[in-house]
């Protein structure tokens, strides 16, 4: 059996909140998880000479890119305006949306949840330029806080002038700046399809009828041809980007299929990654779970599967736990195991431990028991897998992005888009936005199953993606992409 080791992928992602019309980021996660996670993962490892597999969005680096070149975002735009010349319509922009992220990191300041309790009413400049403060303040993270206004920030609290909310802002414009850098150098890169699709129900949208039966989407989508391409599109984007070859994949939510498998292989893919859930329901020719990797079906392509309840407390369960314990209780978990994949998201979990993850990763990656996906699958004990369940790293089905009414509406409205695409001759100008389009994150808040109080901002944002792609056929986009499509549905 090999060494004990962990072969840790920590997936870096976010929607593509870029407008089609703007190119703008409609929204700023982007630039505000760079200042955390994005930037404190891949220090903490260098740090410790630590190995681990960073997973990239290909969107996520062009949204990067967007920020390197000069760009910003309207929640900039209002965080740079001095509080005493706030108008109307801004002071009501920060009141509405200026109070965001984990309830965790407004526990650091008292300053802040005193804010929270009064946003819808806040008025005078001081408070609204603490609030323009805090909202950018509470992201940064361990490597940020060590910066020396940063800290000075934290310790002060309150009453900050102008000059020093001026100087937060450039302090986190320079962290944006190096995280590409910071990417290209990481031990190994993966990638995500391009635009975060659901591959599986691009393939065949009643995919999602394998582990539900019962669910009748009502509309056909079959596009495998867009699957190969988001597949085939990130893996050239990520190289020009980062520089790096990449033959390991995290794909979108985990989502895997028979086909899948077939697409990723042909695309010169040699590994991926989902949940042990989709292992189980599985049809195996050898015995075994999560200690092997899987040779799939008649292809080359080799499987992991993340062993769930330690990737569960390291993004559920850790951050009310003192940080070495945390990494000792992980170990434990995987000691006489050989390699234990642990595989989630690396940005957000950061958001809800109360030193934005310090003191875990720190004894995680001092530890020396982490190692990348990559570099251990030929130490890993070989299993076949004759057939490869449909399914996700959530329950192993797909009911999240397709399970639900609303969520059928939206995928009609993308039918609909796709089939005109077809008839049309497939002119290249309405790629993009159809590609955006197809991406997992809008289907995921059209469902009952999660709440945003951005949902306006995701509906939007899908429903300008798909009226681009109308227009830039030359054809009037339906008048119903107007309303909001969870009403529609």
């Amino acid at each position: 059996m090999a060494a004990d080791r962990i072969a840790l992928l920590l997936h870096m992602h976010q929607p593509d909140y870029r407008h089609p019309l703007t190119g703008e980021p409609a929204m700023p996660w982007v630039r505000l998880h760079a200042c955390r996670g994005y930037t404190d993962v891949p220090v903490l490892a260098a740090e410790s000479g630590a190995r681990f597999t960073l997973n990239v969005v290909p969107s996520l680096l062009d949204q990067l890119l967007h920020y390197t070149a000069g760009g910003t975002d309207p929640w900039e735009r209002v965080a740079r305006v001095p509080a005493e010349d706030l108008s109307s319509a801004e002071r009501d922009f920060i009141r509405a949306r200026f109070v965001h992220g984990h309830p965790g990191m407004r526990r650091v300041s008292s300053r802040y949840r005193e804010l929270e309790a009064r946003a819808a009413v806040l008025e005078h400049p001081q408070d609204l330029r603490d609030l323009q403060v805090w909202s950018n303040l509470a992201w940064m993270g361990v490597v940020a806080r060590r910066d020396p206004l940063v800290a000075a920030l934290y310790r002060q609290d309150r009453h900050f002038d102008h000059a020093q909310l001026l100087g937060l802002l450039e302090v986190q414009r320079q962290l944006v700046g190096e995280v590409l850098a910071r990417w290209a150098a990481a031990p190994e890169v993966s990638v995500t399809p391009y635009a975060h699709p659901i591959l599986p129900l691009l393939v065949d949208l009643h995919a999602v009828q394998e582990a539900m039966p019962h669910v009748e989407p009502g509309v056909v989508f079959r596009h495998p041809d867009d699957a190969r391409r988001q597949v085939v599109e990130g893996l050239a984007r990520a190289h020009e980007v980062l520089g790096r070859r990449v033959d390991g994949m995290w794909p979108s939510e985990g989502s895997v299929s028979p086909e899948v498998a077939r697409l990723c292989a042909d695309a010169g893919l040699r590994w991926l990654a989902t949940d042990e859930g989709v292992l189980w329901r599985s049809d195996r020719g050898t015995p075994g779970g999560t200690e092997r990797a899987w040779r799939v079906e008649d292809t080359s392509l080799r499987m992991v599967f993340r062993d769930r309840a330690l990737s569960d407390r390291v993004g559920f369960v850790y951050a009310s736990w003192e940080g070495a314990a945390a990494a000792r209780d992980l170990l434990a978990g995987a000691a006489g195991r050989g390699v234990v994949p642990v595989a989630l998201d690396g940005e957000n979990p950061w958001e809800s431990y109360a030193d934005a993850g310090e003191g875990f990763l720190g004894a995680l990656f001092g530890s020396g028991r982490t190692a990348a996906v990559g570099e251990v699958l030929d130490s890993m004990p070989l299993g076949a897998i004759r057939r490869l369940h449909r399914g996700s790293w959530i329950d192993a089905n797909f009911n999240i992005w397709a399970g639900h009414p609303h969520d059928h509406a939206a995928w009609a409205e993308l039918a609909a888009l796709r089939a005109a695409w077809e008839s049309a001759g497939r002119p290249e100008a309405a790629w993009p936005a159809i590609r955006s389009a197809e991406g997992s994150d809008w289907f995921w808040w059209y469902g009952p199953e999660h709440h945003s109080d951005m949902f306006d901002l995701f509906d939007g944002l899908f429903r300008a993606h798909l009226t681009a792609g109308w227009q830039a056929m030359g054809l009037p986009a339906p008048a119903r992409l107007a309303a909001p499509i969870h009403r529609n549905g």
